[in-house]
């Protein structure tokens, strides 16, 4: 087993996430410039409602000052039956915290039962899809992430207990009620099960939503790995759900066939299969606080 490091590919790219948009020129500024005329452009909101679609990152962020909590729950396989109560029975949680530095950077952090993984990550709007005087047709986000395996092992390099993930998060919103968004992303694992595995993963995400009344919402995602080892096990992911906006909170149910709840193991590791039952019930519940 090789043990690769990440760590300049990884501080590489949050520089450029942070540089584009934290920079006095930065692309949308550059776009701001094109003309001197004075009509009003507005910038496109609420893509999708909350920061993820189901597992998926969306293009939102939390804006300046704003602290965003979720607490996530998945819940064990429907073919477990009656005995399980359909999963009901075994629980995984994750807690997650982010807290916007400006309109466009946030970074956060989390902690899941799942594997006792810990998280780090940074999120950039880089692009903001406009109307008006000068219209852009997508939104455009970067995301980046660390994980940490926290379970105890034999192996005391720590090096070997990361993985990373960095993902372009391309959204469009098309109407008041359809959003879709497209995510290609690349996984890095740090350390891989067998000679014949891969480190890095490319995973091209696709998400959408589209509401059914003002409060309430039906996303759905599908993830699809473009690059697999010989011996490879996993399985893409699936994913559907409904949104349910409740005044501050938003409260989102779903089905998915991944159980873990971090990109390292829904994009990359996904183990369940939808035709056998491996599908899991769970819920997200959001609060963000000023």
């Amino acid at each position: 087993m090789k043990t690769i490091s990440f760590y300049s590919k990884l501080y590489l790219a949050v520089f450029i996430a942070l540089f584009l948009t934290t920079s006095p020129i930065n692309a949308q500024d550059l776009l701001d410039g094109l003309s001197d005329d004075q009509e009003q452009v507005y910038q496109v909101a609420a893509t999708f409602k909350d920061t993820r679609i189901v597992n998926l990152q969306s293009n939102e962020t939390p804006g300046k000052g704003v602290l965003h909590f979720v607490i996530a729950h998945r819940f064990g396989r429907l073919s477990d039956g009656a005995y399980e109560l359909w999963g009901l029975d075994n629980a995984s949680m994750r807690m997650g915290l982010t807290y916007g530095l400006n309109d466009r950077v946030s970074f956060g952090v989390a902690r899941s039962t799942f594997e006792k993984t810990f998280e780090a990550s940074v999120k950039a709007r880089v692009l903001h899809q406009t109307q008006g005087a000068r219209e852009f047709p997508f939104s455009l986000t970067w995301y980046s992430g660390v994980m940490c395996y926290g379970k105890k092992w034999e192996l005391t390099e720590f090096s070997s207990r990361l993985s990373y993930v960095h993902q372009a998060i391309i959204a469009r919103k098309f109407s008041r009620n359809l959003s879709l968004a497209l995510v290609p992303s690349l996984i890095h694992r740090n350390l891989v099960s067998t000679s014949s595995d891969i480190h890095d993963q490319l995973v091209l995400g696709f998400g959408g939503r589209y509401k059914l009344s003002s409060r309430i919402s039906i996303n759905g995602e599908y993830n699809y790995r473009l690059n697999k080892s010989i011996d490879d096990i996993y399985e893409n992911g699936l994913s559907i759900g409904f949104d349910i906006e409740t005044g501050g909170h938003v409260f989102q149910l779903h089905l998915t066939n991944s159980r873990g709840m971090f990109e390292r193991s829904f994009l990359s590791e996904t183990s369940g299969t939808w035709l056998a039952g491996d599908i899991y019930f769970g819920f997200n519940i959001s609060r963000v606080f000023n």
